[in-house]
């Protein structure tokens, strides 16, 4: 079965420049002939500001949505980041909107389809 979403890139790319912020664009297509809904999730949510961070994509659309990494007051000491982002994605009925996505959305239940993205962070240094 393939995949309900693609998502491009595949990992999120900051650049680490002390008070700056930093924005990173994500797109996803939509496969199906089906509407999906989409929630994205962090391990740090406080770190990160994701615009929109839930959202429902028509069949064979795409919907982008954008990362912004909070400025830092002080440089990484080094350029790893074990931040992470999850993509949760399931088809939804049509006419469903982002007022109707709540967490029951994506509850894991025998007869719905939860899918799961993991995404990794990496950090550029500043030119």
């Amino acid at each position: 079965m393939a995949q309900l979403l693609e998502i491009q890139p595949q990992e999120l790319k900051f650049v680490a420049e002390v008070k700056k912020q930093s924005s990173c664009s994500i797109c996803l297509t939509n496969n199906t002939y089906h509407n999906v809904a989409f929630k994205v999730k962090t391990t740090t949510p406080k770190k990160y500001c994701v615009r929109p961070n839930v959202g429902v994509i028509d069949p064979k659309s795409t919907c982008e949505f954008i990362v912004t990494m909070q400025a830092q007051k002080v440089a990484p000491p080094v350029m790893v980041c074990k931040d992470k982002f999850l993509i949760q994605s399931t088809v939804v009925p049509v006419g469903t909107t982002e007022k109707d996505i709540t967490s029951s959305t994506f509850a894991k239940n025998d007869n719905k389809r939860i899918e799961e993205v993991k995404m990794r962070v990496a950090l550029i240094s500043s030119p």
